[in-house]
Formats: structure tokens, C-alpha cells, sequence
């Protein structure tokens, strides 16, 4: 990787060579300033070095801005021009040619920001719409600012763009480090080609190490932990936030280069040596001894297990399927894993290996439904719903993403019979009637009960068509 070298002032101008003056013109200026001023030679060369260095001042584009604060899940500007970035005062400075120059000379489109304002506020998340996790991401303000106003540049990218976000909030849980990071990097870069330098404030080394294949095909550049650089970056392109349409998927329309979740399902086959494509066609398997489509079961340690997991194998196997059920994440210490240094990153490889092997999965509503992602098309995603009106957002998180990705999705919404609150309320009361006014009051009340404390037991004849359905999907 090319490593950009520090420079100690505002020039974005390459050097062209040293300057035209002549060696016996320079000499007769130094005598001639020797004798008359007594300014030593050496003082010279290092004035004249300076006066021409003035003469190749930067070149200060006129610069644009394109913003977008409407949008419900994140905000992201486009800026281009001279850029500066400042991660120690969490500052980005748009230079202008000229002095006073407002939101409105710069084309800063957003109807959030005043024509008149020379500076704006960002929180670059895409959980823009929950205030409890905003408030813990990292203000950045925008500034319009003429090049002496600016602070110098330390690093010079004259190359390469950036994109500056926040690797905070709710990193760490499977589902948001998918649908808040990873998801929106890949819209907001891919298109890139790889040539473009992330900035991470609130930059976790871990989540980093852990997701590396992703990173590296997104981009051949270090990612820089810009709230511990004390350098001013300087770029011709930065794009401050994530472009995110909606859970765990793209809308095509609005991402460069027409990028679906198509396009990102090959990009981690790509990155995962992922060898299947297609999941199997049982009617076009000609083989001798037609091979039973596989159904992996994800299980959970605890909250929202299944408490008869032995009769859902048998049914699934009645059915037609060879089953296996595994929660893909090996424990501390077991055989073959790696645990001192890893990261994740052999975990990440192996559990994106297993899930590509299969068919079709079946898993309660939660983080383990992500690795959906890593199926192959055509296979058969079965979400099993949680009482507690969890219906819509069940769709959202892990519906609408499969369709999106060339699968087919089966939703099976259980009864209070099949959930284990039945053993801690009694039928007559509101967990049970009247789940509304629980989500209006709080979602961390929603969480305790219906997330936290709920298991489900299936009602196997009820299930046993959904599984059939699954398995005449595949022919």
C-alpha cells in the first residue's frame, strides 16, 4: 500500500522541478544581499526557496457540496475541492477561493442547511432516527473556509477520495454490524473500486480484524483512526456519512452504479471464496442418488430457543431434508478454532463457509438470521416470529433482504401456545391481548419481554406444512 507523505504546507500542487532562476543570477543576488544587508548565504536560498513556493500558491477549486438530511436513516455530504480533515477537533474544512463564502455559493443542496450558513453539524451513523444511540456518535462540523482560515495540510491524497464514518453505536451485535456498517460502506464505496481511504472515528481494531475480508475488498487503503491523528488530511473528494436505504438491503435506484444486494452477495462470495451460486434444484438433480436438500437450523444459547429442537429435526428429515443445527458460533476453546490473535476473522471464514453449503434455513427471529447473507440464491430463508406484534419488524429486518437477494422467504408466526410466556402470564393479560401499548411505552420493555424472555415450542402439525412448502420451493 502506498503511504502518503507528510507535508507541512497548504499546497495541493505537486513540485515541478526547482525553479527557473539561474545559478549565477542566484549568486549575484546572494553577494549582492551578503554585502548589503549581511544576510548570510544560506538565509537566502531559504528565502528564495520560500518566494517561489509562493508562486505555485495552491490552486483553490471552486468547491460543491451535496448534501442529503432528509433521508430517515443517515445524513451524508458529498463534498469536492480542496478538503481538509482535522479528526482531533472532529472538523472537515471545505476551502473556498475566496473569503465569506456561504452554503449557497458551494451548491450545499439540502434544505436543512441555511443558504446563508458557513458551517453545519453531522453525526456520521445510519441509526439516525434513535436519539439514545445518537447521542454516544461523534459530532463533525463543516466549515466553508478560505485557504488562510484553513489549517495546513500534514498528508496530501491528492489520489484518492475518503469516506469518514462512525464505527460506534451499536458495532458488535451481528445484525447492526451488517445493516449500520457494512451494507452502507459497501453502496457509499463500492463503485470506488477499491481506491478510496476510510476515515473511522469511534473506530473499533477489532470489529476491523474481525470483518477484514470485507474491508480490504472495499478498499486497498489503511483505514485511518482519525480521532487519534493529530495530522490534517487533505483530499480532492470526501464524503462525510453512509448512504443506507433500509434494512439490510439497497434500493438500486438510489445507489451509484445501480448496486443491488445482488451485486453484494457476490462481492462476499468473492471476498469468502464462496463456491456455491445456486442453491440445489431437486427436480434437476439427475444424479444416481438424488441428493436430499440441506436445512441448517440456527440455534440460540439462550432467548428465543427452540425448546423442542429434536422434534423439528425429525420433521424436517420426515419431510425430506438432511438437517443439521448448529448456532455457528464455536465456543471458547473448541477444536480447530482459533482464539489468541484470530479476531473473528476464521470464525467469520468458517461460519461463511457452512451456511454457503446449505439449502435452506430455519432460525427464530434474531442476529443468527444474518448469515442469510451467505446462502446461495434461490435458497429458502424461514424466519419463525416471536409473539408480541413482532411481525413487521421481523419483515424488515429479514423478509424483504432475501427477496432482495434472489431467495424465498417463508414467515411462520407462532401462537401463544407455542411461546414459553404462557408459563409466566396468565391468558387474560396485555403481553398476551394487547401487545400495543407495551411498544408505545418502550422498546426496552419490548426487549425484556418479548425478546428476553420468550422461548418458543413448536406446534409441529402447524409447522409441518411451512417446512413442506420450504423443501417445494427448491424443485
Amino acid at each position: 500500500m502506498k503511504v502518503p507523505l507528510p507535508v507541512r504546507r497548504g499546497s495541493f500542487k505537486k513540485s515541478r522541478g526547482p525553479p527557473s532562476c539561474g545559478l549565477p543570477l542566484l549568486l549575484l543576488i546572494a553577494a549582492v544581499q551578503f554585502f548589503v544587508i549581511g544576510k548570510p548565504f544560506p538565509s537566502l536560498l531559504m528565502d528564495s526557496r520560500n518566494f517561489f513556493n509562493l508562486a505555485e500558491e495552491e490552486f483553490i477549486p471552486e468547491p460543491r457540496v451535496s448534501c442529503e438530511f432528509n433521508d430517515t436513516r443517515s445524513d451524508f455530504c458529498e463534498m469536492a475541492g480542496a478538503i481538509r480533515v482535522r479528526g482531533s477537533t472532529s472538523e472537515v474544512f471545505v476551502v473556498t477561493p475566496r473569503r465569506g463564502a456561504t452554503a449557497g455559493d458551494v451548491g450545499a443542496n439540502a434544505t436543512w442547511i441555511a443558504a446563508n450558513a458557513t458551517s453545519w453539524k453531522m453525526k456520521p451513523y445510519t441509526r439516525k432516527g434513535e436519539s439514545r444511540i445518537m447521542n454516544g456518535i461523534t459530532e463533525f462540523t463543516v466549515l466553508l473556509a478560505a485557504a488562510d482560515e484553513a489549517p495546513a495540510c500534514d498528508v496530501m491524497h491528492e489520489d484518492v477520495p475518503a469516506v469518514l464514518y462512525s464505527n460506534g453505536g451499536y458495532c458488535g451485535n451481528y445484525y447492526h454490524d451488517f445493516n449500520d456498517n457494512i451494507v452502507p460502506l459497501f453502496i457509499t464505496t463500492r463503485h470506488l473500486g477499491r481506491e478510496v481511504q476510510v476515515l473511522v472515528t469511534q473506530k473499533q481494531a477489532w470489529w476491523f480484524r474481525k470483518y477484514g475480508e470485507i474491508v480490504d475488498g472495499l478498499t486497498r487503503h489503511e483505514a485511518v483512526d482519525i480521532d487519534g491523528d493529530e495530522r490534517v488530511h487533505c483530499y480532492r473528494r470526501v464524503t462525510v456519512g453512509l448512504r443506507s436505504h433500509k434494512d439490510m438491503s439497497i434500493d438500486p435506484r438510489r445507489s451509484p452504479n445501480n448496486l443491488s444486494m445482488v451485486d453484494f452477495k457476490r462481492f462476499l462470495m468473492w471476498r469468502y471464496a464462496l463456491p456455491r451460486e445456486h442453491a440445489i434444484r431437486t427436480e434437476e438433480d439427475d444424479g444416481e442418488e438424488r441428493r436430499r436438500p440441506r436445512l441448517l437450523i440456527i440455534t440460540r444459547r439462550s432467548k428465543r430457543r427452540f425448546m423442542n429442537l429434536d422434534e423439528i429435526v425429525t420433521a424436517a428429515e420426515e419431510v425430506g431434508f438432511e438437517v443439521t443445527a448448529s448456532d455457528l458460533m464455536p465456543k471458547k476453546g473448541a477444536p480447530g478454532e482459533v482464539v489468541v490473535g484470530d479476531g473473528g476473522q476464521a470464525r467469520m471464514a468458517d461460519a461463511s463457509a457452512t451456511v454457503n453449503s446449505f439449502d435452506a434455513m430455519l432460525a427464530v427471529h434474531g442476529s443468527g438470521l444474518t448469515n442469510l447473507v451467505f446462502l446461495p440464491m434461490n435458497a429458502v430463508v424461514v424466519q419463525v416470529v416471536p409473539l408480541g406484534r413482532m411481525e413487521a419488524l421481523a419483515m424488515d429486518e429479514y423478509g424483504v433482504p432475501p427477496r432482495d437477494m434472489n431467495m424465498r422467504y417463508l414467515q411462520y408466526n407462532i401462537t401463544a401456545e407455542e411461546s414459553t410466556l404462557s408459563e409466566l402470564y396468565p391468558r387474560g393479560h396485555p403481553v398476551f391481548l394487547n401487545p400495543g401499548p407495551i411498544h408505545d411505552q418502550s422498546w426496552s420493555l419490548v426487549k425484556e419481554i418479548y425478546l428476553g424472555k420468550q422461548d418458543v415450542r413448536l406446534d409441529i402439525a402447524r409447522f409441518r406444512p411451512v417446512l413442506q412448502k420450504a423443501l417445494d420451493l427448491l424443485r
